[in-house]
């Protein structure tokens, strides 16, 4: 069954919301990490697509794609608060490549959205890609089951789950809460609500979402990284040039590699001990299978 035709049947009305039946993560023993570095982030992003196989491994013909990168900040890209446009244009151009009848890039902005839609370059070049950007719209959320420890029902918009494939798109940053912020924090930009909330226990949440949302495929942008006063940023000094892309199917695999290049041990990272623990994936990178090239 397709993910938006299983969405679809598993709808229950309510008041004002539908819960939405979830399609949980399942875990593939058999998940490769990928990592490319170069010096342009659209090559080594399409270079990392070649390597993991071509998207065509991921996306089918005539499928309804949702990319979801990191919009959250009013910055340019310098500034590594959001996901870079060269590493989304190169994947827009693979998926559409490979049969995609429509893509989408959306995110559950903290800056307002007109802003950093435009100001991360992302909005122009999707639309320029032919690429759809939507903004978030709350007549558009329903209750989605994550069935988690901490997270159980929980707000989504239904943009995220009405598609074929999910796309996560993460850009590698420093976070002052959960310590860092990658492709599983990424996920909290399809919550509606009050996410403050969720603070309270932020890496349960976490690990909870990212075990109750299902990712295709997940990117992540490392070409620039920022390395404290994360989330937001906002000064050059803290950007770090890592010139790198990570591509896994296993979103904590991901995440582990990423924070190792990062320069922190995963097992110091919260909602990857809460990740590993639900067993989403392999915490000991000496357990996951890394193939790692140069372009």
């Amino acid at each position: 069954m397709k993910r938006r035709d299983f969405i679809k049947s598993s709808l229950l009305f309510t008041s004002s919301l539908s819960i939405m039946g979830n399609k949980v993560f399942s875990s593939n023993s058999n998940s490769v990490v990928y990592k490319v570095e170069g010096n342009s982030p659209y090559l080594i992003t399409k270079s990392l697509i070649e390597k993991m196989g071509g998207m065509k491994n991921f996306i089918s013909k005539n499928d309804i794609v949702m990319v979801k990168p990191n919009i959250a900040w009013n910055r340019a890209v310098e500034y590594a608060a959001n996901t870079n446009p060269e590493v989304l244009k190169a994947i827009i151009e693979e998926v559409f490549n490979a049969g995609a009848k429509k893509v989408m890039v959306m995110d559950n902005t903290c800056h307002k959205a007109e802003l950093s839609y435009k100001k991360s370059g992302i909005q122009d070049l999707a639309r320029e890609m032919g690429a759809e950007v939507r903004f978030v719209d709350d007549k558009r959320l329903g209750l989605y089951n994550f069935k988690g420890e901490f997270v159980k029902k929980y707000p989504v918009y239904r943009d995220f789950l009405e598609v074929d494939k999910f796309i996560n798109v993460p850009i590698l940053k420093h976070h002052g809460l959960s310590g860092l912020t990658i492709a599983m924090k990424n996920l909290y930009g399809v919550l509606g609500g009050r996410r403050g909330r969720l603070h309270r226990k932020i890496h349960k949440s976490i690990a909870d979402i990212s075990y109750g949302f299902k990712n295709d495929l997940i990117i992540v942008d490392a070409f620039r990284i920022l390395k404290n006063h994360g989330p937001v940023g906002g000064n050059l000094s803290d950007v770090e040039m890592k010139k790198t892309v990570i591509g896994s199917t296993n979103i904590l695999e991901a995440d582990v590699v990423a924070t190792k290049l990062f320069g922190r041990e995963p097992k110091t990272i919260g909602f990857l001990r809460e990740g590993y623990k639900r067993g989403i994936g392999e915490i000991d990178l000496n357990k996951i299978l890394v193939k790692e090239f140069k372009v």
